[in-house]
């Protein structure tokens, strides 16, 4: 993020932003919560400076604290101020970037790579010829080729529209309201991150494939391939028939035929 436009903004901060998603991911697994979790949920980690970013009161202290939220928009992957800035440039916010890594990190759906010779949009994300930044990258992907990916992107990138580029809620921008509706492919119309996340929630089962998928690569250490697809789809089962806990994915891949005769330079 820009130093002039985010002055809150430090290397301490960040790190504090990764220490959240630890932390969060580390309860969830500890507790063997449903994995579900990591989508919404009551539940944050923060401390003094990142309280301040969350717009909450009353913490203090450089420790990371558990504490629970009733802000629907907050708890869960999608309100972080790691994952929010991360999927922002450093000027602006970023629905494309941040549409992308929904579909790609939760999802598990494969996104290519943008045609050669496109624009770009204003790194600024200020208002051009009356038009707000929404308006300037509709009228972007309304070309033919950058419409397929945008559709699908694009929406869920503007559910998060109300964080800033370092996650810090706001309503308006450059004096404009923002406008943080989605039209899904589906005909799914949503408005808002607590909105998105109740839409992604109906799409637990690929978001758990794609978890298990991302699990099962680490377990292994290498890259997954046809094979192991039997893997993939016993964990979901099990994920499914114990309340999506981490418990039931880690005992399924722990116990499965790759798992327990992995080969290392060679041997077995």
């Amino acid at each position: 993020p820009d130093a002039n436009l985010f002055p809150e903004y430090s290397d301490a901060l960040a790190e504090i932003m990764k220490s959240e998603a630890y932390a969060y991911f580390n309860d969830v697994v500890r507790e063997d919560r449903s994995l579900l979790d990591l989508i919404d949920s009551d539940v944050m980690y923060v401390n003094e400076d990142l309280a301040a970013i969350y717009g909450m009161e009353g913490i203090s202290g450089n420790d990371l604290q558990r504490v629970q939220v009733a802000d629907a928009s907050r708890g869960g992957v999608l309100g972080m101020a790691a994952v929010l800035t991360s999927t922002s440039h450093s000027l602006r916010t970023s629905p494309v970037l941040r549409g992308m890594w929904v579909m790609e990190r939760l999802l598990g759906e494969h996104v290519p790579p943008p045609p050669p010779n496109v624009p770009s949009l204003p790194e600024d994300g200020k208002s051009v010829e009356g038009l707000t930044f929404r308006q300037q990258l509709e009228v972007h992907r309304e070309k033919a080729e950058c419409a397929g990916c945008h559709s699908k992107m694009d929406p869920l990138g503007f559910g998060l529209e109300n964080f800033d580029p370092i996650g810090r809620w706001r309503d308006t921008q450059s004096d404009l309201p923002i406008d943080a509706s989605g039209v899904l492919p589906s005909g799914q119309t949503f408005a808002g991150p607590a909105a998105l996340k109740e839409i992604l929630m109906s799409e637990k089962d690929k978001f758990a494939r794609n978890l298990s998928k991302k699990m099962l690569g680490y377990a292994l250490g290498r890259s997954l391939n046809r094979y192991d697809n039997c893997v993939i789809d016993d964990s979901l089962t099990a994920l499914r028939d114990n309340e999506y806990r981490p418990s039931a994915l880690i005992n399924t891949i722990i116990l499965s035929y790759p798992f327990r005769h992995r080969y290392s330079n060679g041997s077995s």
